[in-house]
């Protein structure tokens, strides 16, 4: 299973764009292309968002 990728900007799931052994993240809310090294994973934006109870 792939690891989901997550837009540092808008919090938004990133769409993966591989070639020639590169892997480039787009983000389709943003219009723009995002760093491998800036993208957020699935448990950070877990952190960030406070938890309901």
């Amino acid at each position: 299973m792939k690891e989901k990728a997550y837009c540092p900007t808008c919090k938004k799931e990133l769409e993966l764009i591989a070639a020639c052994g590169a892997a480039n993240y787009f983000c389709n809310y943003c219009k723009k292309l995002v760093s491998s090294k800036s993208i957020l994973k699935e448990e950070e934006i877990q952190e960030e968002s406070p938890k309901e109870q």
